[in-house]
């Protein structure tokens, strides 16, 4: 959406328990929208406008982007959590011997839970079948799940990210068990770990209501004030994508916060590539931002204390001096010491991120060619997330492609990692998004 004067207008939103705050870019410049924090979507979309209209004209808003993360984080970790409770299936070869091994070790997922069970199943990292599935034992669980007031279910298999067909067959009884209930399954996601796994796709199930309810705020506000206008959602590897894709996995959203303040203060530096080191109440934290995107992995969440499948923002403890004049850490990347409003720099970062994909799996290559072939599917399964998530076609670039061994494995076993990142059809000026070299995707 291009004013008549070329000029267009992208807003990001900071969405938190205690208020929202927001601000414009246009033409790279990151304009605040003047108003206290607030939990009223309408006033502060009434603002966005405002704000977008007096900066760049009528009909300059292009699209709102909107970081949920820290009211996701909130009704997990908060003190009297109101989310509903999750019912966990595990498919795995045998049950656990001690109880406490059935269990999650993040206190803040496992007290989602209201029930467990376990059917006998699974498979190995490459799809090998390590039990075959109990169709008696996963009967039992049906018989007792209907007598239960369970509506939330979650359905994690091992190996099912290699091979889906026990999950699936598990999810499949269990919704005609309990028709209208709300199943998440961890062969949604790549990634490694069953405790990782399991809280990801418990926190899926959980947060979906809230996070449905958050997006049809947010989508009714734009409908008054700015129709028209897409909604974009802020995920934790730094870039954005439609409310479909969250309200299916809201733990996509989760660390987007972080992801966003590193993109947002790299920004308003002016640099694509940069060190950036963040101020937090236990002490310096650093992120590498490169080519507009932080540098991210599948790793633990502070705040929740477990491990997701999710890629998030790597942040390391930076023992430096805050004026970012000793920094300990040898680097040739410019320094980007993030002073100021850290929810303006959230916000900044989520108004000017691109739609991103990744792929995270396993595979067998028993030759040169398989590799390549290996790799070259991993980018075109990617490149394809990148599009859905509102990338214009033929715009997606690879930001990072990686394969290496799996320790302990047979021979030719290796994990494979595909980023991929794209440019929205409504591009704003001055944003630093673009690839040097397109991805180029088969047919």
């Amino acid at each position: 959406m291009i004013t008549a004067a070329g000029r267009s207008a992208s807003a990001g939103v900071s969405m938190r328990p205690d208020g929202s705050r927001a601000v414009v870019v246009v033409e790279g410049a990151v304009l605040p929208v003047r108003r206290p924090p607030t939990q009223d979507v309408d006033a502060l979309m009434a603002a966005i406008v405002r704000t977008a209209t007096d900066a760049a004209g009528p009909n300059a808003l292009r699209a709102v982007t909107v970081d949920v993360s820290a009211v996701l984080l909130d009704a997990v970790v908060g003190a009297r959590p109101s989310l509903p409770l999750v019912a966990v299936v595990r498919v795995v070869p045998r049950p656990a011997d001690d109880p406490e091994l059935a269990r999650s070790p993040a206190r803040f997922v496992e007290r989602l839970i209201s029930h467990r069970w376990t059917v006998a199943g699974g498979h190995d990292l490459l799809g090998n079948e390590l039990r075959p599935l109990d169709e008696a034992m996963l009967a039992a669980v049906c018989a007792e799940l209907v007598q239960t007031d369970a509506r939330h279910l979650a359905v994690v298999a091992a190996g099912s990210q290699a091979r889906p067909e026990h999950e699936r067959a598990v999810a499949d009884a269990v919704q005609a068990a309990v028709p209208g209930a709300r199943i998440s399954a961890a062969s949604d996601f790549g990634g490694q770990g069953l405790i990782a796994r399991e809280a990801t796709v418990v926190l899926d199930c959980t947060l979906g209501q809230l996070t449905d309810a958050l997006f049809t705020r947010w989508e009714a506000a734009l409908e008054r004030h700015a129709p028209g206008v897409p909604l974009r959602v802020a995920r934790g590897d730094g870039g954005f994508s439609t409310p479909s894709p969250v309200r299916a996995r809201p733990s996509v959203a989760l660390g987007a916060a972080d992801a966003a303040e590193l993109c947002g203060a790299a920004h308003m530096a002016a640099h694509e590539d940069c060190r950036v080191l963040l101020r937090r109440p236990e002490g310096q934290v650093a992120g590498d931002v490169r080519r507009g995107l932080p540098v991210v992995r599948s790793a633990q969440l502070v705040e929740l204390g477990t491990a997701l499948v999710v890629p998030t923002a790597v942040l390391a403890p930076e023992p430096g001096g805050a004026d970012g004049g000793q920094v300990l850490r040898v680097t040739d990347l410019p320094i980007v010491v993030a002073d100021g409003d850290p929810y303006e720099r959230v916000c900044a970062g989520a108004a000017t991120s691109q739609p991103t994909g990744w792929v995270d799996e396993i595979a067998y290559i028993g030759s040169a060619a398989r590799l390549a072939g290996a790799r070259r599917e991993a980018e075109e399964r990617a490149a394809a997330m990148v599009t859905a998530n509102g990338a214009a076609p033929g715009t997606s670039y690879l930001i990072e492609s990686s394969i290496v061994a799996v320790p302990y494995s047979p021979s030719g076993t290796v994990r494979i990692r595909v980023r991929v990142a794209g440019a929205s059809e409504t591009f704003v000026p001055g944003a630093a998004v673009g690839p040097e070299h397109p991805l180029e995707v088969a047919p």
